[in-house]
């Protein structure tokens, strides 16, 4: 389930160029005061809150697993697409991304923090 504001609008925020996310594979960005983790994975890209939700750990620093963002303090995986996590069913807040003139943008008012 989405959990956005219908009074919100969606403010998307520049991550860098599609080549230059997916040569890093993994880009930490600050909006609002938030961490958000930018990950490129088999031609797609993937955001988070980039503090696991579990232990407060950086994300950024875990490995991508079998399609999931595996974080390094305690192993959760959460599915890239979704954010969920399988066997605590737990869900890290997620974030839409879209690519837009070879732009890679992610829109912080499309958070998704519950469900699978």
């Amino acid at each position: 389930m989405t959990t956005e504001s219908s009074t919100e609008p969606q403010q998307w925020h520049s991550v860098g160029s599609v080549a230059d996310i997916t040569k890093k594979r993994k880009v930490v960005l600050e909006i609002d005061e938030r961490q958000i983790l930018v990950v490129a994975h088999e031609g797609q890209f993937f955001a988070f809150d980039n503090i696991c939700i579990h232990r407060q750990r950086e994300l950024s620093k875990g490995v991508i697993l079998n399609g999931k963002l595996v974080c390094p303090g305690h192993q959760w995986a959460f599915a890239l697409g979704t954010g969920w996590e399988a066997v605590k069913e737990e869900c890290q807040p997620t974030h839409k991304v879209q690519v837009t003139d070879d732009e890679v943008l992610v829109c912080l008012a499309s958070s998704k923090s519950i469900g699978p």
